[in-house]
């Protein structure tokens, strides 16, 4: 499932997120490239992120991290470290099903930002563990309407079938070879979908 498919979704979870904390907040795909942000990071949407970043580590790991980068060593291998203003970060996986599908992560950019995440860290890290819920339960209802959608797409096509050939022996076998399908397998969908013929 892609992250894309509800990036203006995310992007005003992030938006919400960042209102309430008073920090940035950004989300990251699981191929590395920011689809959502505030401040500093809504700039940089659609950059690609370095796979030597605590964010890559998220994805390999799965679990979430807090990283005071003053303490950090990981911080001393990312390639951005000269370039960086973040002091602080909680970063979480946003998962679907059993996959590891993006980052959601959050950012301190001066001293009252970062004491306010390291100090909360705990309850922070709960926090962005339910955004990341919430954004894994959008995408679990968009996969659900899309089966649907197949599904009701695949029950209108028998029917229709059904009405235009007939539903006697020779009727149905017409029906299946027109929707190339076995005999056995039109009787099971017809069960399933409970099509009245």
């Amino acid at each position: 499932m892609n992250l894309n498919n509800i990036k203006h979704y995310i992007q005003g979870i992030c938006e919400n997120i960042a209102s309430i904390l008073e920090v940035d907040v950004t989300l990251v795909s699981k191929d590395l490239i920011r689809i959502a942000g505030t401040g500093i990071f809504k700039e940089k949407i659609g950059e690609s992120i370095s796979e030597k970043t605590i964010y890559h580590s998220v994805l390999k790991y799965g679990k979430s991290y807090v990283i005071n980068k003053e303490i950090e060593t990981s911080c001393m291998e990312c390639c951005n470290r000269f370039n960086c203003k973040e002091l602080a970060d909680i970063c979480a996986p946003v998962k679907f099903e059993n996959s590891i599908v993006g980052i959601l992560g959050i950012a301190a950019f001066n001293e009252e930002q970062k004491n306010k995440i390291l100090s909360k860290d705990k309850e922070l890290i709960n926090f962005i563990n339910s955004m990341s819920d919430l954004i894994s339960f959008k995408l679990n209802d968009l996969y659900k309407e899309e089966i649907k959608t197949i599904e009701e797409l695949e029950k209108r096509a028998i029917e229709q079938a059904i009405n235009k050939y007939g539903s006697n022996t020779e009727g149905m076998k017409k029906v299946a070879e027109v929707l190339n399908i076995g005999i056995a397998t039109l009787y099971r969908k017809i069960k399933k979908f409970n099509i009245k013929y």
